[in-house]
């Protein structure tokens, strides 16, 4: 579940920061803040868990996929977050100190190779956006 969280929180992050330009995703990209040097089977298996990822994250209603490039040669898609995504990382939980958004404080954490108790902030968008905002401004 931590590279799950990981993965998503760089996504998310990175996605916040864009909005609302969409933008082509390569498993590359997140592969070193994603997976620890010394886990050679994940990055074995990365791209496989990548792209199943983007489709959870899509069938969840997080983003949209604006175009897919995928071939033969991989998984290649330009998204967007969904409106269902964006007020989820625009939301500042109670339960969290400070006025940061959900999304500010991950789009922080894409820059940064710290984990910043990303699981923590991933659950509480993947929350807010199921409870319709209770117990979050």
């Amino acid at each position: 579940m931590e590279k799950f969280n990981r993965l998503v929180g760089l996504l998310f992050g990175t996605l916040y920061e864009e909005f609302p330009v969409p933008l082509r995703l390569d498993a590359g990209d997140f592969l070193e803040k994603t997976i620890d040097a010394d886990d050679d089977e994940g990055s074995f298996n990365f791209p496989e868990y990548f792209e199943h990822t983007i489709k959870w994250l899509e069938t969840a209603g997080y983003i949209w996929i604006s175009q897919d490039f995928s071939s033969m040669d991989g998984y290649d898609v330009e998204v967007v977050l969904s409106e269902k995504g964006l007020e989820a990382l625009r939301r500042v939980p109670s339960s969290l100190e400070g006025s940061e958004s959900i999304g500010e404080r991950l789009a922080r954490f894409a820059k940064s190779k710290t984990s910043e108790a990303v699981g923590v902030l991933i659950s509480a968008a993947i929350n807010s956006a199921i409870s319709n905002g209770a117990g979050v401004s």
